[in-house]
């Protein structure tokens, strides 16, 4: 499904051996176009490690322009700052020309961090129009998706593209994103990105389409030991089931209530079921707004951010969908209009299952 490329790691690597990024400071030369031309624009960059670690800067805009000189640091983003607008880019030790307008940021080194980056980026964006314009089957879009994402990681393990990259193959592919995290540099390891990316990747990977639930507890009301309710007590029991993330503050949830009404409707009986947890959320609004709402099916309170941490969930709204005998078969899949959405749980309860798990 992923292709490894040794030739193209190997170099990457090479390219960034002999690019400029070993040099210690990066040159910056800024435009500025339209008539709210600022007075002067500050620049947040990150120091060596022997310095503090992040510094700012205020540099005067003249004639719409701006030049600045400061330290290479390519595990991280630097960002020019203006009132209500921020254009970042990579300190890759080239020249960097920044365009305040489009935010274009271009390297006068063409294999540089920062040019590197530009490419992936705008691969990633091509492709998407491409498989708009040719109307690719998911399992293919998914497949070169995963690929696009993967290179981009193993010929940048040593700067923040990779980390980027590292967090868009995420959603994708947990376990193949987790297997690519020993690759990074030790420096990247401990990047903030790869940090804060690393216990959602680990839960979403244990928790892969094709493995079976993981189980939790959530105790709905503190007062009253009666009140646990397991994951087990629905999923795993014989029915489909499909698991709705939701919270009483998110305006999406309202938008997608009639949809799952009518799924409810139409499916509901021996073979599948609908189960509503609340997540960080206060149990009486939560109870408020699925008496609002209409939610007619099961529903947990109170659960809080345990859900989330199980399944390396991020944002809600959010659904999972499990087989009869807990199998993870669909994940990630909010925001479909109601026809398709009808159509994919009609797919899965009569057994029709896609040639690559997970896809719609």
């Amino acid at each position: 499904m992923n292709k490894t490329i040794v030739a193209v790691f190997a170099l990457g690597a090479a390219l960034l051996s002999c690019s400029p990024e070993k040099d210690r400071t990066t040159r910056i030369s800024g435009t500025f176009s339209g008539d709210n031309v600022p007075d002067s624009v500050d620049i947040q960059y990150w120091t060596t490690p022997e310095e503090s670690p992040i510094k700012t800067i205020r540099i005067p805009v003249t004639n719409g322009r701006f030049e600045a000189e400061i330290s290479s640091r390519v595990t991280q983003f630097s960002e020019v700052l203006i009132p209500g607008d921020i254009v970042a880019f990579i300190a890759d030790g080239s020249t960097l020309a920044i365009d305040m307008e489009t935010h274009k940021v271009t390297s006068s080194y063409p294999d540089g961090v920062q040019s590197r980056f530009n490419a992936w980026r705008q691969e990633w964006l091509d492709f998407e129009q491409e498989a708009v314009q040719k109307k690719y089957v998911q399992e293919e879009y998914h497949q070169r998706l995963v690929t696009i994402h993967r290179n981009a990681i193993q010929q940048n393990p040593d700067n923040i593209t990779g980390a980027m990259a590292l967090s868009a193959l995420e959603g994708l592919d947990p376990k193949v994103a987790l297997s690519l995290v020993s690759t990074l540099s030790e420096e990247m390891k401990q990047n903030a990105t790869v940090q804060a990316i690393l216990p959602t990747l680990e839960a979403r990977a244990r928790t892969s389409i094709g493995d079976m639930f993981t189980d939790f507890e959530v105790v709905q009301d503190p007062a009253d030991p009666h009140s646990a309710v397991k994951l087990s007590d629905y999923v795993g029991k014989g029915k489909t089931i499909l698991l709705v993330l939701w919270a009483s503050w998110c305006e999406e949830n309202r938008k997608e209530m009639p949809g799952l009404k009518n799924i409810y409707e139409k499916y509901h009986g021996d073979d599948f079921d609908i189960v509503s947890i609340a997540v960080s959320d206060a149990p009486e609004n939560s109870l408020a707004a699925a008496k609002e709402m209409g939610i007619m099916w099961n529903l947990i309170v109170n659960a809080q951010i345990i859900p989330l941490e199980t399944y390396g969930v991020r944002r809600i709204p959010d659904m999972i969908l499990f087989g009869p005998d807990g199998t993870i078969l669909l994940r990630n899949f909010w925001g479909y209009d109601d026809l398709i959405l009808d159509s994919i749980i009609g797919r899965y309860l009569r057994g029709e299952r896609p040639a690559q798990p997970g896809v719609l």
